[in-house]
């Protein structure tokens, strides 16, 4: 047999079946990179044959003389049972590690990851359930198992993507009926599972598309950190809220699909990070009502009519300061002296203003615009202060720049005789009133003080500059 006969026998009983699936996955992904795509895909294929070979060499070795990984998370079980023992041991053990968790973001955190290690997924992500002012639905990827990820702040809509099914109630024609005898009514499934994403036009991709597969778990719980959590007729007992969580994972590049034993783990994980959720968020609620009651209001209340006060004793000394300047300086130099003023004000009461930083529940939307507006004055981009999917105020994004170093910081710098641009603080603001911000927070209404000033103070600057602007062209007229 000569070596062509040879080397192509070799080919056709080795390569020829994977080459050929790998090709008609390639007609239908089409993706970008071909090659790229080839090579993931024939690697990934040798790895599940590997990995068939060794689980049949070790189905063949006799129970005593079968070798364990000691770095495995537990032995490997010897039948279903055991199996499904061991997931649970593991279940119990996340479970055990996620209550202890003090933060909304590393529960997240550490929930993603266990998942994907836990159904070996290439990557498990948490949405959330949305709805922008439009009343439009979306599901906003909020955290994923991977440090480097292409899905957090992605967004999927309803008229798009197959993650939407999560919430769809379907009837289960194998359920027994209920003691009645009464057909079990419509249900939203555990779980949607696509075997091939490849293969589902209504998947979406925030990468370059790869064979394997998806699954999602549409999970509700009760939200303890919004808006009108706090219940001022009884404030032990607060307003809850129901919120829908996605829960997500995917095998794309794996070649494959979950496993029955996968996803059963997958459902009842995503059930146990739900409860957990709600648990913490009550929790965090309860430290920010105790922070609330026996700190903030107490203080604020002595706070802000010393801050009504001398603000309002400023305002005799500007009239006092301007009243001797010509007509055309008094405009500009009084809302300069107002801001001047209030900018030394914040500064001198900066550690009681970064208060509101330490909260988790997030203020009313009048206070969120105010908080928001006066970050863009202190030079942050406006879409940065936003959830990119509802593009409202987001109290997540906005808290952290009110800690008492960064306001330092921005106060002490801040040029109150040429404020920056303030058109984009303007469209955060919006109609906001003051008595919409002090019904919200005592913090927000002495910022919305502050803002107001640093726009009365570009007005008449661009005012002044028109002005001179106008004269300047007359003169060049007349002198013609």
């Amino acid at each position: 047999m000569s070596n062509f006969d040879f080397d192509y026998g070799y080919l056709k009983s080795t390569v020829s079946a994977p080459l050929t699936e790998a090709m008609a996955q390639l007609a239908v992904a089409q993706p970008e990179d071909p090659v790229d795509f080839l090579g993931h895909y024939l690697l990934k294929y040798v790895d599940n044959e590997i990995e068939k070979q060794q689980q049949q060499e070790r189905a063949k070795q006799p129970r005593s003389t079968m070798r364990i990984d000691p770095s495995s998370y537990m032995p490997p079980p010897s039948n279903p049972n055991d199996e499904l023992d061991q997931a649970l041991a593991q279940e119990r053990l996340l479970l055990a590690h996620m209550q202890q968790e003090q933060s909304v973001i590393e529960l997240h955190q550490r929930f993603v990851e266990w998942m994907a290690s836990y159904i070996n997924a290439e990557e498990a992500y948490v949405g959330r359930k949305v709805a922008n002012a439009d009343g439009q639905t979306f599901v906003h990827w909020v955290s994923s198992s991977r440090s480097t990820t292409v899905v957090v702040d992605k967004f999927v809509t309803e008229e798009k993507g197959i993650t939407f099914d999560v919430f769809k109630e379907v009837e289960d024609p194998a359920a027994p009926p209920d003691a009645d005898g009464n057909p079990v009514p419509p249900s939203i499934p555990k779980y949607i599972h696509v075997e091939n994403v490849l293969r589902e036009p209504r998947m979406k991709y925030f990468g370059i598309p790869k064979l394997g597969a998806f699954v999602a778990s549409g999970v509700k719980y009760k939200s303890y950190i919004h808006q009108d959590v706090f219940n001022d007729a009884n404030p032990d007992e607060p307003n809850g809220k129901e919120e829908w969580l996605v829960v997500a994972a995917d095998t794309m590049g794996q070649a494959r699909s979950f496993t029955q034993a996968q996803l059963d783990g997958f459902h009842r994980s995503s059930l146990a990070f739900a409860t957990t959720l709600e648990e913490l968020e009550r929790s965090l609620y309860s430290k920010d009502l105790e922070r609330k009651v026996v700190l903030d209001d107490p203080q604020l209340k002595e706070f802000y009519p010393t801050f009504v006060a001398e603000v309002a004793l400023q305002e005799e000394n500007v009239m006092l300061q301007v009243q001797s300047l010509p007509e055309e300086e008094k405009a500009v130099k009084e809302t300069e002296l107002r801001l001047s003023f209030l900018t030394f004000l914040l500064l001198n009461n900066v550690a009681t203003l970064a208060r509101a930083s330490a909260r988790v529940t997030p203020f009313k939307t009048p206070a969120l615009a105010v908080f928001a507006a006066a970050l863009c004055v202190f030079g942050h981009r406006r879409d940065d202060l936003l959830n990119p999917v509802t593009k409202q105020p987001s109290w997540e994004r906005i808290a952290p720049w009110l800690e008492e170093e960064h306001l330092k910081t921005v106060l002490a710098g801040f040029d109150s005789v040429s404020p920056p641009p303030t058109a984009s603080a303007r469209l955060l603001l919006g109609e906001t009133a003051k008595s919409d911000v002090e019904a919200a927070s005592v913090i927000g209404v002495c910022l919305f003080l502050w803002v107001q000033a640093v726009f009365a103070h570009s007005e008449r600057l661009e005012a002044a500059a028109e002005l001179a602007r106008q004269r300047a062209l007359e003169e060049a007229a007349a002198a013609e």
